[in-house]
């Protein structure tokens, strides 16, 4: 499995939720990473942790945003949220069925979601938020 390389066509124009999305991108790429190597469950575990942590905290900036600007569609974008929270979490409580098995369905679901939702539901908010001429700049 390739890693993900950043294209300026994932940009949501907000360079916080840019900067964000990249850094999940890299921690994607570091489960890669390991799936290329001898993996132990615990290593999986490990990353995934971190992982949820930092998207958990994506996912509220995003959603902090979108309740702040009256976002129409905030609702169903934060079910998206918890469905892709609650198959994660799913995925972290399997780490015992064994590393190869694990990290090949996690990967394809963590890349295909990730970028999935970028480019489909993130989009959606990008167009809302610039046509109100709204810009954000990183913290």
């Amino acid at each position: 499995m390739e890693k993900i390389i950043w294209q300026k066509g994932y940009s949501v124009g907000i360079p916080k939720m840019d900067a964000q999305h990249q850094k999940l991108i890299a921690m994607i790429n570091d489960l890669i990473a390991e799936q290329k190597s001898v993996t132990t469950p615990e290593t999986i575990a490990d990353l995934l942790t971190g992982m949820m942590d930092y998207t958990r905290e994506h996912f509220r900036a995003e959603e902090y945003l979108m309740s702040e600007y009256g976002y129409e569609k905030k609702d169903a974008h934060v079910k998206l949220h918890e469905e892709f929270i609650r198959k994660t979490l799913e995925f972290c409580s399997a780490t015992g069925i064994g590393p190869n098995i694990l990290s090949v369905a996690l990967l394809e679901y963590l890349q295909t979601w990730l970028i999935d939702h970028i480019l489909k539901e993130d989009m959606q908010y990008k167009a809302f938020f610039h046509s109100r001429g709204i810009t954000f700049q990183p913290d």
